[in-house]
């Protein structure tokens, strides 16, 4: 029963058919802390919102999201109402076709990038950052500004220590 229970799990969450084996491995382990961590953590975020957009590569949840960026995110949800995440966790081959550097924190589980009607504008881009480095643990932050990170649109990327 328990290996049909751990096959459904990861009928619904993994990706690839190869990974939906009934076994508790390191993917199924990461997948449950991240439910935990997201639902212990935040008041209204979903984990599929960080899932990793690939298609492919990875089970979706290649990483195990950091604790101080899932209270954070939910600091600006609060303050901001909606927040979208347009790039959460990566893997290693997502992380590399969507050009995103090699030291790039999405790998880690300690980066978002996040959008919402606000960021439409440098000005509200600019205020999303502003609250985003009054946070604790934030490590840095940047957007879409006089034509640097053109490829952020009108999201703003956040990530922690």
């Amino acid at each position: 029963l328990t290996k049909a229970a751990y096959k459904a799990l990861q009928q619904d969450y993994f990706k690839r058919e190869k990974d939906i084996d009934g076994i508790y491995g390191n993917d199924t382990e990461k997948l449950l802390l991240n439910a935990y961590y997201v639902k212990k953590y935040t008041k209204n975020f979903s984990l599929s919102e960080f899932r990793c957009k690939c298609g492919c590569y990875c089970t979706g949840y290649p990483v195990v999201l950091d604790v101080n960026l899932l209270k954070n995110l939910q600091s600006l949800r609060n303050e901001y109402g909606v927040i979208n995440i347009s790039s959460g966790m990566r893997c290693y081959q997502h992380n590399k076709n969507v050009g995103g550097a090699s030291g790039s924190r999405h790998k880690t589980g300690k980066a978002a990038d996040i959008y919402n009607t606000i960021t439409q504008t440098l000005t509200g881009r600019k205020a999303v950052m502003s609250s985003w480095k009054q946070l604790p643990k934030q490590r840095y932050t940047y957007c879409n500004e006089n034509g640097n990170y053109p490829n952020m649109g009108s999201a703003v990327h956040v990530d922690v220590k």
